[in-house]
């Protein structure tokens, strides 16, 4: 009989008597394990729960911002201890973030919290919902706008670029010089803001519809 391994969890923060209390606590009423370095959450059948106290010192934070920025896919980032005034820009700073909890969230708050995260939901207060729906819609917006000032040849053009045709048949196929098609691709990516043709392809199969 297999034994399903149980899901990893970090606590990044002040080591104390209480935080190691913390995640005993967590560990016992979550049926999850304690690991000890960032590192360990390779080559697992689950996401690490991470688990960031923001009263850290920085320098440790920017260190741990960085690790975890390289493996993004593999962990669950909840932000603990975050000011009320903080949260907006908190979540949008960090990789992963599935959740933040605020100094005066109770024990049990945080554990019916970190148990629907577990299950795939995202934990924030109302007021950051509403900030990152007024966000992700004006990202969104900006995009869109983007399309519209691309010009017919333009939006030909992308869309070769989506085909995989080289710069030269590109050329050939508009009857143009490759340094006209040349600049028309460096005119393109200068508008919707990428640097490469997989950028320009991404951006097009999501925002270029018609």
């Amino acid at each position: 009989m297999n034994i399903e391994p149980k899901q990893k969890i970090l606590y990044a923060g002040n080591e104390s008597l209480q935080s190691a209390a913390f995640t005993r606590i967590l560990c016992n009423e979550l049926n999850l394990e304690k690991i000890d370095n960032i590192e360990f959450i390779e080559n697992e059948t689950k996401p690490t729960l991470v688990l960031i106290d923001l009263v850290t010192e920085n320098i440790e934070l920017q260190e741990l911002k960085q690790q975890l920025e390289k493996n993004p896919t593999l962990c669950l980032v909840i932000l603990l201890n975050v000011e009320e005034d903080k949260e907006y820009s908190a979540f949008l700073s960090w990789p992963s973030v599935v959740g933040t909890f605020k100094p005066s969230d109770s024990l049990d708050f945080l554990i019916a919290g970190i148990q629907r995260m577990m299950n795939g939901e995202i934990w924030v207060s109302r007021e950051l919902s509403t900030q990152l729906i007024h966000h992700f819609r004006g990202h969104h917006e900006r995009k869109r706008l983007s399309v519209g000032e691309l010009t017919h040849r333009q939006k030909e053009i992308l869309r070769m670029i989506m085909d995989g045709i080289s710069n030269i048949d590109i050329a050939k196929k508009l009857n143009i010089s490759p340094m006209t098609a040349k600049t028309h691709i460096y005119n393109i990516y200068k508008k919707i803001k990428v640097k490469n043709r997989a950028q320009a392809t991404q951006w097009a199969s999501k925002y270029l519809l018609d």
